[in-house]
């Protein structure tokens, strides 16, 4: 016969044991020699962080980590993960809090139509996108939350300082010292986005505490890692120079200027307007709109005697219905004698309210067909100086500038990471008045010329984004609850 053999169990065994069971446990195993994850989730006293890591460093499992602690700790409580939309800090995250929940055995439920996660305690994680409604975006930031966390950081196209400062941090109040924000994200080739100005250490606005590793720090890719890179650099021993290999693999800020759409350091600056009587002004008011992303104004002045024209004024506001727009075209107007005044026409509806009943009948729809084309054009007058700028009234557009850059080396979009509401308004102002002071509008290509097939795909861009755009009209996303 077998002997039996008795063992006495430690009661804290049995009840760790009992409460993988129950899915009742309070915390969840780490990887030991995981230095830089440990050090992250055991510091509790920085309200504000930023995590900036190269891809397969572990960042976005070391926050989903951060929220099933803190949601295990602190009974009822509501966390936040976001992106950049719903899909894609679903791709992100999604399964990774699975893996923490079957590892941990937590019990965690899942609702995979609303993105909810529900713990034993009564605790919940949401998961949400930064491109919904500005009425979703209500109801989750009207809650007192326990955490909030912003992935994808580094490619955020909204204003995020001003949303972390206006809308998240009210809603960590109730629950301070023990509520959190976290960004986190890559490093990028696209310079002076708040991201970068935050792990950098230069804004002041939050006393973040910014944590930067590679992949090199994570034990489970560490090999791999390092012969991914060895390899890249025997292929070609010049990868290191590149700004993707620097952003990626080094997680280093850096610009491809190359990129760049147009040369800020070429802008032509002036105290005011040249002072001669030949010079008869006028104003164009050229306007984006915007709600979640800003409304952009821009006021350009030119004259028929002169072949260059001067970008007065240019700002941009949030969170502005029509009326709101209305009044801050009416006072430019009072300000300035405004020959022209152009909308961007994307919401047709808007539009005609702004006409007919707030008293703007003169609006016209700003004129977008080759775009890329014009851009570059645009780009051709600010190097030549053709187009000047008044001090003190565009730094909110040469710190667009300074970022924006074409998706790739074809140079025919727009990286959609980068903000361009004033770019835009400048824009549409700038052909209006191309027109109107002396210099010809840009020709169109010929069919022989190269240039024409890509004004033919501008065209074709143009007229889809403008589909898309009329449909958004008609279908909303659907409203459901927060928690």
């Amino acid at each position: 016969m077998g002997e039996v053999f008795l063992h006495k169990l430690d009661p804290n065994t049995i009840y760790e044991e009992l409460a993988q069971r129950r899915g009742t446990n309070k915390t969840i195993r780490r990887v030991e020699n995981f230095e830089i994850q440990n050090k992250i989730l055991d510091d509790v006293e920085s309200r504000f962080k930023a995590l900036n890591a190269t891809r397969r460093a572990a960042k976005s499992t070391t926050e989903a980590m951060s929220h099933v602690e803190l949601c295990l700790k602190f009974p009822k409580s509501r966390t936040v993960y976001m992106g950049l939309t719903l899909d894609s800090v679903t791709e992100i995250v999604w399964d990774v809090f699975k893996g923490i929940n079957e590892e941990n055995h937590l019990g965690l439920k899942f609702n995979e139509t609303k993105k909810i996660i529900f713990y034993p305690n009564g605790s919940r994680t949401r998961l949400f996108g930064l491109d919904a409604s500005e009425r979703q975006l209500a109801k989750i930031l009207g809650q007192k939350l326990r955490k909030v966390s912003v992935d994808e950081a580094g490619s955020i196209t909204i204003d995020l300082e001003d949303f972390c400062f206006q809308k998240v941090r009210p809603a960590l109040i109730d629950l301070a010292p023990f509520s959190y924000l976290t960004l986190l994200g890559t490093c990028e080739n696209i310079p002076n986005t708040y991201f970068e100005k935050v792990t950098t250490g230069k804004c002041e606005l939050f006393d973040w505490n910014v944590y930067r590793w590679t992949a090199y720090d994570n034990p489970f890719i560490k090999e791999n890692w390092s012969k991914e890179i060895e390899d890249i650099l025997r292929v070609n021993p010049k990868a290191h120079e590149s700004s993707k290999f620097k952003t990626h693999y080094l997680n280093e800020w850096c610009s491809d200027d190359d990129l760049l759409i147009i040369p800020w350091s070429k802008m032509e600056w002036i105290d005011d307007l040249p002072i001669d009587k030949r010079h008869d002004w006028n104003y164009t008011l050229s306007i984006d709109l915007g709600y979640n992303d800003a409304t952009a104004y821009s006021v350009i002045c030119y004259s028929w005697n002169l072949p260059d024209a001067f970008v007065v004024k240019t700002f941009k506001e949030t969170e502005q219905d029509f009326t709101a727009v209305s009044n801050v075209i009416k006072d430019l107007k009072r300000k300035y004698p405004i020959n022209n005044l152009i909308v961007d026409g994307a919401n047709k509806q808007g539009i005609e309210e702004m006409k007919k009943r707030l008293g703007l009948p003169e609006i016209e729809i700003a004129e977008k067909l080759g775009k890329a084309t014009y851009l570059r054009l645009l780009r051709d007058d600010v190097i030549m100086g053709k187009l000047k700028f008044i001090k003190n009234d565009n730094g909110e557009l040469e710190r667009e500038w300074k970022s924006l850059q074409w998706k790739d080396e074809k140079k025919e979009k727009e990286d959609d990471r980068c903000q361009n509401h004033l770019s835009d308004a400048v824009l549409y102002g700038w052909r209006k008045t191309s027109a109107l002071r002396g210099d010809s509008p840009p020709p169109k290509p010929k069919e022989h010329e190269p240039e024409y097939e890509t004004y033919l795909e501008d065209i074709e861009d143009e007229r889809a984004r403008e589909e898309i755009e009329k449909e958004s009209e008609y279908y909303g996303q659907p409203e459901d609850e927060f928690f």
